[in-house]
């Protein structure tokens, strides 16, 4: 007991002496010229671990146990670093900062996982800041990606954007990867990156930094097409509350744009707070809502040939859903003709040829629901350990409505995803673990549902005697027999087999079409019920303390995706599929010639439990330091990807007897029976229909898909002049081995008799995922260059063009791409008195392009645009707010990223903002 009583004396005793001890120091950091409060900007002791940052007033606060007198080291991007000498604690420091040039300062991680300057990075990367994305004239930091050089994009609807780098381009790219805080954020069935749904918040973005071209050495499968590594505000750094509120409008003088959708409101609304509570704890909260009528996609092309709705009986649009119901109607006019043998001079020419006519489809507007909402939100905490060591807990959620393109179209109708982190890192190693937890909603798949409620309202045929078809054909000949023209005749007898139809909006529709999107695949309806997980840990350790002579990083990484659809996505009735991946990776780097030379490469390996094969991926590079400032960069870089998971298992329906199939041989044999009906291209099916000439078929050769890998190379200039004009300039050359396209074949499950592809609802038609024979090449070149006007003006341009040589002619390989890019940007961050005023324009020009959708949606050739961004601002300085107005697409000339997407118009907006860093 007296042991317990002394020690607890000893406590006492020291305690006063520790506060004693301990100093604050207290002061408030401001820019120079305009006397605003310079937040986020870094305190440190010099040659001490104790640090801090100044809050959103520019106040800040740091505790030591140093004696004084001391230095503090203050630096941040856009200001002079600066030394101020600590003499005494009486009053508070007032430090004002000066204005530096910012091009040549930019640092990046992502290139090599360790920090370097952007202008010295061994590959091509590009980069959007917090204050790039708060002078920006795009409401949203995802629409300002169409601006970099080398990147595509695809629009689906607002809030669903698909990025890729390097040609590769369409909705749900599984191509590319896209990290947040660390966390890849594909869902974890459709393995596709979700965009802004579960990104980061707009006021929470501290920076952006995308790697065009292969990088799976460092990131892992399937970043073939890139990677965009997007970060968080870090709470410490970034303190107190935010809001940004933007009201606009869209759909503007729609009649003259041939939109469907009134004139509506857009709104986006943001709120963040941090805190830091102590020197050891701080948090933050973020929320986003977005609302508005989403853009429609109403292209009315004709699939099966060059006619319309009304010159063509088989017509089928490529945004009308339904019309893929097709049939030779050629039968129905034998059985007509059977029972009326006075119908032989009408019957008889018609019978020369197939007659083939589509069941009348429905427009999207009014078939999809198109009031688009986004709500996320996250949560972070952060407690430091040690000023070295930092334990982070997070979680995100999403939910909301929005419609993605691919085989059709599908609204996401109440989805919930999440992600949740556990980490602990310090500067030379990191612990993380997450899950992403997915939960699909009510999605409504366009195309098929659109066929269901045609077949429940009245069925397509049923033997020759009942059905649509017969009545069409009965109102066909009815109207032949009274000397109508054969094109009206056929106008005459649609509208017969329509009457009773359920049209868009009534009773009977809504009622069909909720029961048949309500009732899972599994159990005859189009509900795909996707409750897909994914666990992942890794882990990282950077040795420059233990080995002096070389910088060596190295990792390991455990990902499990736990596919459960209930056997509507993938064949996973009994119970949910395992998939582990397992990989560890290597990266060895060393400066040489008087540090003026930086090589280094990286390995890594993988292994799939899909996959009997391990694979090996590496990366080399050469970065020269030519001049001051001016690098020249070469880089090697061997990238692959497992089949996604949709490219290996799935199994979904994708309309009347039609699936979308992995390559799997668990599908294509085990479910489809491929080596007993063999499967034959669906081209040469309508071939063999037309002339009855089986020598016109040609069978699919399949096999079980493998892994695709490509061999890139890339060689790069990059250099700062007067500190005033930035360039950058490379060329790349990739060969793909391998490559996963898609092929639209048929086969006739219960015969091998090709016979049977004469009749409809005989044969099936799948969209399989297979790996082409051939060798496949893309190249291209690129070119940038900013410069700094000087008196905060800024312009910026960049070129690029992409191209695929030898294309591999057996598959749908998404190269959807322009043969070139152009974009250019003119803004100014501060004019006038105090600079309160700033503005940004950019424009963007692409010629026009042939893109094709996978799953046989719809090709075509997405005409030319010319895209004008433009805002202006004005800031209260004293209410620390802000009044920004301006427009995307200013000129509200609307164009398409790609076919079977929504035409986007103008969206005029007003933003207020109040404490944006």
């Amino acid at each position: 007991m007296k042991k317990i009583t002394l020690f607890i004396q000893i406590l006492c005793f020291c305690a006063p002496l520790s506060l004693v001890a301990q100093q604050t120091i207290n002061g408030r950091v401001r820019n120079s010229l305009t006397g605003e409060a310079a937040y986020a900007v870094s305190i440190r002791i010099k040659d001490g671990k104790e640090g801090t940052f100044s809050d959103d007033r520019g106040r800040f606060q740091l505790k030591t146990t140093k004696t004084l007198p001391l230095i503090l080291s203050i630096s941040a991007i856009g200001f002079e670093p600066k030394e101020v000498v600590v003499e005494s604690l009486a009053s508070t420091l007032e430090i004002p900062l000066n204005v530096s040039p910012i091009l040549g300062q930019e640092v990046v991680v992502s290139a090599s996982r360790t920090v370097q300057t952007k202008l010295s990075s061994p590959v091509t990367i590009e980069q959007i800041s917090n204050k790039d994305i708060h002078n920006a004239a795009q409401i949203n930091y995802m629409d300002m990606l169409q601006g970099l050089r080398g990147v595509d994009v695809t629009v689906s609807s607002i809030g669903f954007t698909s990025v890729t780098t390097r040609g590769f381009n369409t909705s749900g790219n599984t191509n590319f990867t896209q990290i947040v805080d660390g966390m890849d954020n594909q869902a974890p069935g459709l393995n596709f990156p979700l965009g802004s749904v579960i990104g980061l918040t707009q006021l929470d973005v501290d920076n952006i930094e995308l790697l065009s071209g292969a990088s799976s050495a460092l990131y892992g499968s399937r970043g073939l097409n890139g990677t965009m590594i997007a970060t968080g505000k870090n709470p410490f750094k970034y303190q107190g509350l935010s809001v940004l509120v933007t009201q606009g409008v869209n759909h503007l003088n729609p009649k003259k744009n041939n939109d469907p959708v009134p004139t509506s409101p857009y709104y986006d609304w943001s709120v963040r707070y941090a805190k830091q509570l102590s020197n050891r704890i701080a948090f933050k909260i973020n929320g986003q809502y977005t609302q508005a009528k989403d853009w429609v996609a109403n292209d009315e092309t004709n699939k099966n040939g060059l006619g319309t709705a009304l010159t063509d009986p088989n017509y089928n649009g490529v945004n009308r859903y339904g019309g893929a119901t097709s049939v030779d109607i050629n039968p129905f006019l034998e059985a007509a003709l059977a029972g009326n043998p006075d119908l032989r001079p009408i019957v008889e020419p018609l019978l020369a040829h197939p007659n083939y006519v589509s069941r009348t489809g429905y427009p999207e507007y009014g078939y999809l629901d198109n009031r688009a909402k986004l709500f996320k939100v996250n949560g972070e905490f952060r407690y430091k350990i040690s000023p070295d060591i930092e334990a982070i807990a997070s979680a995100t959620f999403g939910t909301g409505n929005i419609v993605y393109t691919n085989d059709t179209r599908y609204q996401l109708k109440g989805f919930k995803v999440g992600q949740y982190r556990l980490e602990v890192r310090s500067d030379k190693w990191f612990v993380r673990a997450y899950t992403t937890q997915e939960n699909s909603g009510k999605t409504l798949v366009a195309g098929p549902t659109a066929q269901y409620i045609n077949e429940s309202w009245k069925t397509s045929y049923d033997g020759n005697v009942g059905g649509w078809y017969p009545e069409y054909t009965a109102g066909l000949l009815q109207a032949l027999a009274s000397g109508t023209a054969l094109t009206d005749a056929h106008l005459q007898g649609r509208s017969l087999a329509d009457q009773g139809r359920a049209e868009l909006g009534t009773a009977l529709f809504n009622r069909l079409k909720d029961s048949i999107s309500n009732t899972p695949i599994s159990e005859g309806g189009t509900l795909f019920l996707d409750r897909s997980k994914l666990y992942n840990t890794e882990a990282q350790y950077n040795f420059s303390e233990h080995i002096k002579f070389m910088q060596v990083i190295a990792g390991v990484n455990w990902r499990l995706y736990s596919l459960n659809s209930k056997n509507t996505l993938f064949p996973d009735k009994d119970k949910p599929i395992h998939v582990n991946e397992y990989s560890a990776y290597l990266q060895l780097a060393k400066k040489i010639m008087e540090e003026r030379m930086h090589i280094a490469t990286s390995f890594r390996y993988d292994k799939n439990t899909l996959f009997a094969q391990p694979k090996l991926t590496s990366r080399a590079s050469m970065v020269y330091e030519v001049l001051r400032q001016n690098y020249l960069r070469f880089s090697y870089q061997n990238a692959y990807s497992f089949p996604s998971n949709i490219q290996a298992l799935q199994n979904t329906l994708n309309g009347y007897n039609s699936f979308s199939s992995g390559g799997s041989s668990l599908l294509l044999i085990d479910n489809y029976q491929f080596d007993r009906y063999p499967p034959y291209t669906l081209e040469s099916v309508q071939k063999f229909q037309a002339t009855n000439d089986p020598k016109v078929l040609q069978q699919f050769k399949f096999d079980n898909i493998k892994p695709q890998s490509v061999n890139a190379f890339e060689l790069g200039y990059a250099a700062v002049f007067g500190k005033r004009v930035m360039v950058d300039v490379l060329g790349y050359f990739s060969t793909w081995k391998n490559f996963i396209g898609y092929a639209n074949v048929a086969n006739t499950p219960g015969t091998d008799d090709i016979n049977a592809f004469k009749d409809h609802a005989t044969y099936v038609q799948y969209n399989v995922a297979f790996n082409g024979g051939e060798t496949v090449n893309t190249y291209g070149y690129a070119a940038s260059v900013s410069i700094d006007l000087g008196r905060n003006f800024m312009t910026k341009a960049n070129y690029y063009s992409d191209y695929l040589k030898n294309k591999n002619n057996s598959q749908i390989n998404n190269f959807n791409t322009p043969n070139y890019h152009v974009n250019f940007e003119f803004a100014n961050s501060g004019f006038g008195k105090k600079q309160v005023w700033s503005f940004s324009t950019s424009l963007r020009y692409r010629p026009g392009y042939y893109y094709v959708v996978s799953g046989g949606l719809a090709a075509g050739q997405v005409p030319s645009s010319t895209v004008i961004d433009a805002q202006v601002s004005y800031k209260f300085i004293k209410a620390r707010s802000g009044i920004r107005v301006g427009g995307t697409n200013i000129t509200n000339k609307y164009y398409s990223t790609g076919i079977a997407n929504p035409r986007i118009g103008a969206v005029y907006y007003v933003t207020y903002a109040y404490n944006i860093f």
